[in-house]
């Protein structure tokens, strides 16, 4: 049987920065002496070749990892000290999971490759719109819109007629002013994005294992108001229907965003003459989300901002109510690299254009970023960012 010799404390390096239950992979391939004693591992430790595919899937790193002649550096831990974790059932920080860790880790190695080359092209660092910090969520969502040039709801019916019209809609907007989006799968949905801030490539993440359209973009926005506010953090479901201070704020920026005042009450004026929603009301609840191409719950919170619902109606939508699906992103049907620019965003694709046609990095640390297999894959990857301009 091949067997490999590691580093003890890379090993532990990489245990610890994966969030695994460290004993229970020790005991799994047989040190459980060191396991069971609590002792760091150090020197070389011999491994067979199973073992250490084991531990590299159960620590979502490469085999080749593990050939490191010592720990890397702090600055290359998966989540940085400052990175602040989603909220559990009972309102405490939770542990983020390994698939977690892993995405937030692979957000900011191209988050990292992104700013070496806007900065070797001499790139001017982001100007986000700048909002005090005792702003109102609808003074910032106006700021926001304006910055963006989003228009009015009657100008986006134009071009966009469905709910995954919209997030895609948004998410070009975001791109088209210097912030890098993300939407790739974790396991399961319980994550829903995070945010890592940045002065050159702001990156908002948002987890594509969460279906619904609608969904997406609250998340896009929610996530949209931390990074504008300089925090890095994940969130998940029980975030984005929390009624803390930071995150409640956050929630209302995306649905004032979503609906501004005006809109809003000219539209229940007029399609259905009415001042006030009850809470018991989910159809005017689901005919407000189709004009506005919105999800149940960003339309009563926007409600009760405003008065014109009441707390109840916010709990009829939240917690175990699921909101009918309606249109949402189709699996398959896409080729590898068509894939590639949906998750990684078309900023990114017209960033590693202009630094391939400014030699400013090669090709195959472009592909390396990207996971493109071959040459054509790139160049295809690359004129789709064009054509998304």
């Amino acid at each position: 049987m091949t067997e490999a010799t590691v580093q003890g404390d890379v090993l532990e390096w990489a245990l610890e920065d994966a969030g695994v239950n460290r004993d229970e992979i020790l005991a799994a391939v047989g040190l459980r002496g060191s396991a069971a004693q609590s002792l760091p591992l150090a020197g070389p430790v011999t491994l067979d070749e199973e073992a250490l595919k084991y531990i590299a899937r159960a620590t979502r790193r490469s085999v080749y990892f593990f050939a490191l002649p010592a720990p890397p550096e702090t600055s290359r831990h998966s989540v940085d000290a400052n990175f602040r974790a989603p909220m559990s059932n009972a309102g405490q920080a939770r542990t983020l999971s390994p698939d977690e860790r892993a995405a937030v880790r692979d957000a900011k190695r191209r988050q990292q490759a992104a700013e070496k080359i806007t900065r070797e092209l001499g790139h001017d660092a982001v100007r986000l719109p700048s909002i005090p910090s005792n702003a109102t969520p609808e003074r910032a969502a106006a700021v926001v819109a304006r910055w963006l040039q989003w228009g009015d709801v009657q100008e986006r019916r134009r071009h966009i007629t469905s709910k995954t019209q919209l997030f895609v809609a948004i998410r070009e907007a975001l791109e088209g002013h210097g912030i890098m989006t993300n939407l790739l799968p974790v396991e399961g949905d319980a994550l829903r994005g995070f945010t890592l801030h940045h002065d050159h490539v702001p990156l908002v993440f948002v987890n594509s294992a969460v279906k619904h359209p609608a969904a997406r973009s609250f998340t896009l926005l929610h996530e949209l108001a931390h990074l504008l506010r300089g925090v890095d953090k994940a969130c998940d479901k029980h975030d984005l229907q929390s009624r803390t201070s930071e995150e409640a704020w956050c929630n209302r920026f995306a649905a004032a965003f979503l609906m501004s005042q005006p809109e809003l009450t000219f539209y229940m004026g007029k399609y259905l003459k009415k001042g006030f929603i009850q809470d018991d009301d989910i159809d005017s609840v689901r005919r407000i989300a189709g004009y506005f191409f919105c999800s149940y719950y960003s339309v009563a919170i926007r409600l009760k901002q405003l008065g014109l619902a009441s707390a109840g109606l916010v709990d009829a939508v939240s917690g175990s109510f699921e909101e009918p699906a309606q249109d949402g992103f189709a699996r398959g049907g896409q080729t590898r690299v068509q894939k590639r620019l949906s998750a990684y965003g078309t900023g990114i694709a017209r960033l590693f254009g202009e630094a391939l046609q400014n030699a400013a990095v090669s090709e195959i640390e472009v592909r390396k970023s990207l996971n493109l297999k071959s040459q054509n894959e790139l160049r295809n990857f690359l004129a789709l960012g064009r054509e998304a301009v």
